[in-house]
């Protein structure tokens, strides 16, 4: 699965590097939203956007257009990473403050590092069809954060992928209508799940994790959206989600490798 941060940090390095047109990255962000709108987090006084690559306009001028989006983008330059935190891993964020608390609510951020300075991109759905943008300008920089190697990460879906078909197997599935085949359910997740692509020219091995990365989440959406017959009570829960949190985590780890692996390095 891509998500709205992924979309934005792969597609927008490959158009300032010059490999992508600037179409090409409305289109991606429109698969997310129509509209896309820049906030300031906390809006703050012009001190503290001294030394940083931000500027008041970007919020006023905001007019929920890709291309205003773009425009910010190309001032800022720099390398783009993508971060998907949880409760007990930030890495890549500055700990504390209102990056991290927005970052961790909403899963993703975009995190700039320019020789003007460093910022993160939150987003955030803003009614139906729009997401709104939230920037932070990062005074102290952004931590220096290491992702997992793609060889690692290909070696722990392959286990994911065995470790998940196994907990599969174990269990009986249902909803309102009654008992359910499976594999149709896990198909039609993988399809949601794969409905975001990168640029062509991101490397091979990477698009190979990401696709595994989405079979393996297709399993385990599937385990945890439609409650199996003998998970129904709290211990039987708990059981399943002991199962599954260590293959989501897994999961995103694999796919943070990939994103940045994926994301152009800027113009030299």
């Amino acid at each position: 699965m891509s998500c709205p941060s992924a979309s934005l940090a792969v597609w927008a390095s490959h158009w300032l590097a010059g490999g992508a047109a600037p179409d090409d990255v409305v289109d991606a962000l429109h698969l997310w939203a129509p509209l896309h709108f820049v906030t300031a987090g906390e809006r703050v006084a012009g001190e503290r956007l001294a030394g940083a690559p931000v500027a008041e306009e970007w919020f006023d001028e905001s007019d929920g257009s890709v291309v205003h989006l773009l425009r910010m983008m190309r001032t800022v330059g720099g390398s783009f990473t993508v971060a998907l935190p949880v409760p007990g891993d930030v890495r890549g964020i500055p700990a504390g403050g209102d990056l991290a608390a927005a970052a961790l609510e909403a899963g993703e951020a975009v995190l700039i590092d320019s020789a003007a300075g460093a910022v993160g991109l939150v987003p955030a759905e803003a009614g139906d069809e729009a997401l709104t943008w939230t920037v932070y300008p990062l005074a102290s920089g952004l931590p220096h954060a290491d992702a997992m190697p793609l060889g690692e990460a290909e070696y722990l879906l392959r286990q994911a992928t065995r470790d998940a078909a196994a907990a599969l197997a174990t269990m009986q599935f249902t909803d309102l209508a009654g008992p359910r085949e499976v594999r149709p359910l896990i198909v039609e997740a993988l399809a949601d799940l794969s409905m975001h692509r990168f640029p062509d020219a991101i490397p091979p091995r990477a698009a190979r994790v990401l696709d595994t990365a989405n079979e393996v989440d297709a399993i385990l959406r599937v385990a945890g959206e439609h409650g199996a017959l003998q998970s129904l009570s709290a211990t039987g829960i708990s059981h399943r989600d002991e199962v599954l949190r260590p293959l989501l985590d897994t999961v995103r780890q694999a796919r943070v490798a990939a994103f940045t692996a994926c994301v152009a390095p800027p113009r030299g």
